[in-house]
């Protein structure tokens, strides 16, 4: 008879800490963080390291003050190399001799990144941030490639400068949740690829130079001047910009002379009332012949919804576009809204509509839409597919995506002679849940498509 030996379960708590900092350095960042709920242990490995500065919040803008975080910060990430790690720093209140304020929260990640965010300042005054990325100079943070800086305030201005001068090897920077920054000034090395700006609800200027191997731009925010300067590599483009400014201090040339630096991106996502402000105002992009983005291989068209402005602003933004292969249109009611203030004219005018019959998409392969309500038979969406299969002459794929269904919707246009056939079959023409036969939507006695459910995992 075998003999049954007692198995001792292995607990989680008894896991040496040595074991517990490897697992979470094979976990990115934000997943890692969740194993604090796990256990004691794991808890404890995200305990901070708590450091005070030996000043007051009048004191914390000096020269001196800066030197000594960045000290603080350059040591913090020579320690635990291979593991995550949190760092406050924190001083005194003024007048006291034992409060303390929490001013900054460093979190070192595992691949040679950086996450800083600051505290304190709950009304902070506008500012500026002029950054200029060195080739050379000391070697304090020589290791880091990944910087993230969030909330932002004009009390680190004696911390970044010096901060900045010593990431000789820096390639991705993202400023996010800085509410009084306004101005955003950055001369970068060689070696920088990405520059994100994130929610900077007060930012006006923005202004990217001499990053001659720049290859992504990401902002999401209001509506401000950007100007990309020297950025012969950029090849990936987004720009989500928020209707919560006054389109007043702009005028066209501002944002065409923004598009204009874009001509030779990759990959595109822009905010379709850009681009419908801009054709209402009579800015044709087919107008002037060298205005063209000949390198565009992907667009990302996205709104919060779609009507008969946007739509013919699309057509006339691809219209520029002849090496087109990926088109994703998105409808989202999340994405940013037209500004309240932006009147577009009520009268669509039909000299430029007349013109959207002048152009083929000949390298454009794949067609996708995202959030349109197929329940409510939606007639732009048909529309769109219309417009797309007639200047399309080689795709190879239009789809529906219903994400929240799980669904994907394989699309076909109906030859004429075929659609009197295809009605008197059990082809449903309306929605209902059972998801399991073909859906049939029509544009007009003679233009019908003919929707293929296709589950997706």
């Amino acid at each position: 008879m075998t003999e049954n030996k007692e198995i001792n379960p292995v607990s989680i708590d008894n896991i040496p800490s040595e074991i517990l900092y490897q697992v979470v350095s094979l976990i990115p960042l934000k997943e890692a963080a969740r194993t604090i709920i796990l256990s004691s242990s794991w808890k404890h490995i995200w305990t901070p390291i708590q450091v005070l500065l030996n000043i007051t919040s009048d004191q914390i803008t000096s020269q001196e003050s800066g030197q000594r975080m960045n000290k603080i910060i350059s040591s913090f990430l020579n320690t635990y190399v291979n593991s995550y790690q949190i760092l406050n720093l924190s001083f005194l209140e003024p007048n006291s001799v034992s409060e303390e304020t929490l001013f900054m929260k460093a979190i070192k990640g595992v691949d040679k990144d950086l996450h800083i965010s600051f505290f304190h300042d709950e009304n902070p005054k506008d500012f500026s941030l002029s950054i200029e990325l060195p080739l050379c100079e000391h070697d304090n943070f020589v290791s880091l490639k990944t910087l993230h800086l969030r909330s932002i305030t004009g009390m680190a201005e004696s911390f970044l400068p010096v901060l900045f001068s010593g990431c000789r090897n820096l390639e991705t920077l993202s400023l996010e949740k800085c509410k009084g920054l306004q101005d955003v000034d950055i001369k970068a090395h060689d070696l920088l690829h990405n520059f994100v700006i994130l929610d900077c609800e007060n930012m006006k200027n923005v202004n990217v130079s001499s990053a001659s191997n720049l290859k992504s731009f990401l902002y999401r925010g209001t509506l401000a001047k950007i100007e990309l300067k020297e950025v012969p590599k950029l090849c990936d483009v987004t720009l989500n910009l928020k209707g919560t400014t006054s389109l007043s201090e702009f005028d066209c040339e501002d944002i065409v002379s923004l598009l204009a630096s874009l001509m030779d991106v990759e990959v595109l996502t822009l905010s379709g009332w850009l681009l419908e402000w801009l054709y209402t105002r009579g800015v044709t992009f087919d107008d002037e012949p060298k205005f063209r983005f000949d390198k565009l291989k992907e667009l990302s068209w996205i709104d919060y919804c779609m009507n008969t402005h946007k739509r013919d602003s699309l057509a006339s933004f691809l219209s520029i576009t002849p090496s087109l292969e990926n088109l994703f249109i998105k409808i989202d009611e999340k994405w940013s809204t037209v500004p309240t203030n932006a009147h577009f004219h009520q009268s669509w005018p039909r000299v430029l509509t007349d013109k959207l019959d002048d152009f083929q998409l000949k390298h454009l392969k794949s067609v996708k839409f995202f959030g349109f309500k197929i329940e409510e038979e939606d007639q732009m969406l048909v529309s769109l597919m219309d417009l797309l299969l007639k200047r399309a002459i080689a795709i190879k794929e239009m789809r529906v995506i219903e994400s929240e269904k799980k669904l994907s919707w394989k699309v076909a246009k109906i030859p004429q002679s075929h659609l009197m056939k295809m009605k008197s079959t059990s082809t449903r023409t309306c929605y209902n849940s059972s998801k399991s036969s073909n859906l049939l939507l029509s544009l007009s006695n003679k233009c019908a498509f003919q929707l293929t459910p296709v589950h997706v995992n």
